[in-house]
């Protein structure tokens, strides 16, 4: 697993618990262990990881009263990967969230190999 792997990784679990309380990511969890999807497949089918999310929290929408069932959702495929990876959110109306991924992924190895040369140079 590479390292934009395991940011996009803590990224999605640090605002899913803030969203959703330990207790229910631990079930959520647990529910993608018993469909075969394990965590640390999210960077490389994040479309399945975040359809299984919204089905589950609009079927289960009524016990959250404080979050929209797909307000977590937009929430961490916007604002939070963005943030957590220095990328521009500029798309408008909905997005499919494995490209979004693959765009920030891009943007990403881009700034890492920018900072790489800016190091090289000043040795």
């Amino acid at each position: 697993m590479d390292e934009f792997d395991q940011v996009l990784l803590k990224a999605i679990d640090d605002t899913l618990r803030y969203s959703l309380g330990e207790k229910t990511i631990k079930i959520f969890y647990e529910y993608l262990k018993r469909k075969g999807f394990p965590l640390s497949s999210i960077p490389q089918d994040p479309e399945f990881f975040f359809n299984e999310l919204r089905n589950v929290l609009e079927f289960e929408g009524s016990r959250f009263h404080n979050v929209s069932s797909l307000g977590t959702v937009s929430i961490l495929e916007r604002a939070v990967l963005c943030k957590k990876f220095g990328v521009e959110f500029n798309e408008k109306g909905p997005i499919v969230f494995s490209e979004w991924v693959e765009k920030v992924r891009e943007a990403y190895s881009l700034r890492r190999v920018s900072r790489v040369k800016i190091l090289e140079k000043r040795r």
